[in-house]
């Protein structure tokens, strides 16, 4: 099978998932032809209707966000929506540009590539249900967004003994108000000495508004140096307000890290008390209050991390992901084939 997976750069954790994804299928032996475009185009995707399909494609697999931009006649069109952005639970979150641009563009992409698709497919249910109530659209089929849990696994070595070290956290993803690092210093800040947080600047590159001293910014941000990132965490340090299914999640439970989240969007299909905890969204004092509780109890924040492994092999693994798509996309040319003879 000939995969078409055009995409448009947009320096997100999306993109992350293209490419991981786009590998997934090669190993699978399917033929991919990944195909990158500037990040301009997400203003315009219109201007990308001209471009040709690579020849012999039966399928094309995208972003909803654009989707409608890559549809072709004879070749079935999948959307993917990792991510919607027009969750009413977002709004006090945005700027004005933004709001603008989600309502008046995006909205607008998304409703046009709905109607282009054979299938439109989202990464959890949370994000499904939320498109399809926000746009009065059929429910997206659910396929759970899955990292490599192959390339994402625990330290052999094991962590150092607590008692020898800071209680070490991890935040990972751009610094922004929808992923909560607003509120990262003022946890810090309550928890004070005897930890420490180590956080990424994400692929955007941003910076803290502030923050305290024992955050430590993690410069370096290839896939193995997150990797080690993970396994050197005793948590992960996740407040974010809306997510379509986290890459940061995923890749930390699949490192044996346990997580404390903001109970929020899709956080709870991914975290729940055996492997982490979840807090009020925005509430500070309740994620200090967490990290501290979890903290005194070495034993039981490693058998968290055995669990954290497990859930992620057994819901988040790329090649489930893989094997379920696969099974869509036959079931979609065959639905074709029938249809053209």
């Amino acid at each position: 099978m000939r995969i078409w997976i055009p995409y448009i750069d947009g320096g997100s954790g999306s993109d992350r998932s293209t490419l991981e994804v786009a590998d997934g299928f090669r190993r699978a032996g399917d033929e991919i032809v990944l195909q990158r475009f500037a990040r301009n185009y997400q203003f315009a995707p219109w201007l990308l209707r001209r471009v040709p399909a690579p020849r012999g494609s039966s399928i094309v697999l995208t972003n909803n966000w654009n989707g409608f931009a890559f549809a072709r006649p004879g070749i079935c069109l999948v959307t993917v929506d990792r991510y919607f952005p027009n969750d009413h639970s977002l709004s006090k979150y945005k700027g004005l540009l933004q709001q603008l641009y989600h309502q008046h563009l995006i909205r607008r992409y998304i409703i046009a590539s709905a109607r282009c698709a054979d299938r439109v497919v989202a990464v959890s249910q949370y994000t499904a249900a939320a498109y399809a109530q926000a746009l009065d659209l059929p429910k997206p089929l659910v396929i759970l967004n899955a990292v490599d849990t192959e390339f994402y696994t625990p330290d052999v070595v094991g962590k150092p003994p607590l008692a020898n070290r800071p209680f070490k956290l991890l935040f990972v993803g751009n610094l922004s108000m929808r992923k909560g690092a607003d509120l990262l210093a003022p946890i810090m800040q309550r928890l004070g000495a005897g930890f420490e947080l180590t956080y990424t600047s994400g692929i955007r590159k941003s910076r803290l508004k502030q923050s305290a001293p024992n955050m430590i910014p993690l410069v370096t941000q290839n896939a193995e140096r997150m990797r080690e990132s993970y396994r050197q965490a005793d948590m992960l340090l996740f407040p974010s307000r809306g997510e379509g299914l986290s890459r940061a999640l995923m890749e930390s439970l699949a490192c044996g890290t346990p997580v404390v989240a903001a109970d929020a969007s899709s956080n709870g299909e991914a975290v729940d008390d055996s492997v982490g905890a979840l807090c009020p969204v925005d509430d500070v004092d309740a994620f200090a209050a967490a990290i501290v509780r979890l903290s005194e109890r070495p034993q039981a924040l490693r058998q968290m991390g055995r669990s954290a492994r497990v859930r992620a092999i057994q819901r988040f693994a790329l090649t489930r992901l893989v094997t379920e798509y696969r099974q869509l996309f036959e079931e979609l040319v065959a639905c074709q084939s029938h249809r053209l003879h």
